[in-house]
């Protein structure tokens, strides 16, 4: 595997569906945000409208993520399990 990606299991908790995704350690939170937010509007035919109140969080302890962190700031590894909530 790619050692500048690193793959994460993504829930979204109205759904209950889960989603992996290989996403590079430079991005920052707010990046990955906006990539998974386009990803799920696009999925759901609009039906999913993200806001400005729309965060990443990890599922194991519900912790929010700092916006201007990177992936790799946040020490994410391989199997690690976030929501888009």
């Amino acid at each position: 595997m790619n050692k500048n990606k690193v793959l994460v299991q993504l829930c979204i908790p109205v759904t209950g569906v889960s989603y992996d995704f290989l996403l590079p350690r430079t991005l920052s939170v707010m990046q990955v945000i906006q990539l998974l937010s386009g990803f799920f509007t696009g999925l759901t035919g609009g039906a999913y409208i993200p806001d400005e109140t729309t965060v990443l969080c990890s599922m194991e302890d519900g912790r929010i993520y700092n916006v201007n962190s990177s992936v790799e700031d946040l020490h994410l590894k391989n199997g690690s399990k976030l929501m888009l909530i």
